[in-house]
């Protein structure tokens, strides 16, 4: 029996260990949003708002005041709910970007400290032979003790950019390449952005029940001084409405202006790329040919690793602020 429980375990030890070791895609970080704290929070709040209604519908002696607050405390915990998943995923997409830039700039630190090695070493020889000078070979050890305290420091900011993106997602063994970068939204999204956004919801509510307040009041049993009253709250609460409209929409246009920029950056950056991609080739044939120098080529590799950060950057800060427009803040750096 017991040989029989442990191969029947050591297959499935053995998948659970492979799913861990699947590198973690942004959708699968994404899909982490909803264990965030203000996310959760405000789940049991709709979970409330929703059973609240329920209770209030179901009372006989319900008013119309009542039943409109209390729908419209659900329709605004709906709202918060969406703009707190949104501001979940715009923190797991800027973690997440981070640390792929992180890990490219690992790799560029250490190819510049390979390539300030070789130079080292060629100094030497020149200084050796009598082509080069001991102060050309001190300037060269200079140069590889800078790269060298780079990459440590390189190395340091990528461990904090896994750490901040494991206090979001959890544990991960590494992380899956970006896939294609999603097209720029028509501007037509900035109105539907505009009318969910719980400050908007919540104004125009202020304004429905100044109204219904207003309507309810009845020259028979009311004094005009407390009609002319309500009517005046409730064209206050027009106003504070129309004004925090104005302000937000300010706020999308400026925030759909960076992703516009970022989306514009990412597709030179995409092209420059692809240049010095094809630039290694040829230099690699060349290489091959005999026609550069194993340096000459190493700096070329070393180009072609400064525009794939380049490149990837792009993409982050593209990603970054789409994520920032959706979740109405700025997701640059």
């Amino acid at each position: 029996m017991r040989s029989l429980i442990l191969a029947f375990s050591f297959p499935l030890l053995a998948a659970g260990l492979a799913q861990q070791a699947q590198p973690l895609t942004l959708q699968a970080a994404l899909a982490k949003a909803t264990e965030q704290a203000p996310v959760q929070s405000a789940q049991t709040e709709l979970s409330d708002a929703q059973a609240s209604l329920q209770r209030t519908l179901a009372d006989p002696l319900l008013t119309r005041p009542v039943r409109l607050q209390a729908e419209q405390r659900l329709a605004l915990a709906q709202a918060n709910l969406n703009r707190a998943k949104a501001q979940a995923e715009s923190s797991i997409v800027q973690a997440y970007t981070q640390v792929l830039e992180a890990e490219q700039q690992v790799v560029l630190a250490k190819k510049s400290a390979e390539l300030a090695q070789r130079n080292l070493e060629v100094a030497q020889i020149r200084q050796k032979n009598g082509s080069g000078t001991a102060l050309e070979t001190k300037n060269a050890q200079a140069r590889l003790e800078d790269a060298r305290r780079n990459q440590a420091f390189a190395e340091q900011a990528l461990a904090n950019a896994r750490s901040n993106l494991r206090s979001l997602v959890g544990e991960f063994t590494e992380l899956a390449p970006l896939a294609t970068a999603p097209l720029l939204p028509e501007r037509t999204l900035l109105q539907a952005l505009l009318e969910q956004n719980p400050d908007v919801v919540q104004a125009q509510q202020r304004v429905e029940l100044a109204n219904l307040q207003a309507e309810l009041l009845d020259p028979s049993y009311a004094a005009q001084a407390d009609i002319d009253a309500a009517k005046a709250r409730a064209e206050q609460a027009a106003a504070a409405a129309r004004e925090v409209r104005r302000g937000l929409s300010l706020q999308y246009d400026n925030l759909y202006a960076q992703a516009q920029n970022a989306w514009r950056a990412l597709s030179i950056q995409q092209a420059l790329v692809q240049n010095a991609r094809e630039q290694l080739a040829a230099d690699k044939c060349r290489l091959d040919s005999g026609l550069i120098s194993p340096l000459a080529y190493a700096q070329s590799e070393l180009a072609a690793i400064q525009a794939e950060l380049a490149a990837l950057q792009a993409q982050g800060n593209y990603l970054r602020a789409l994520y920032g427009l959706y979740a109405g803040s700025a997701g640059g750096r």
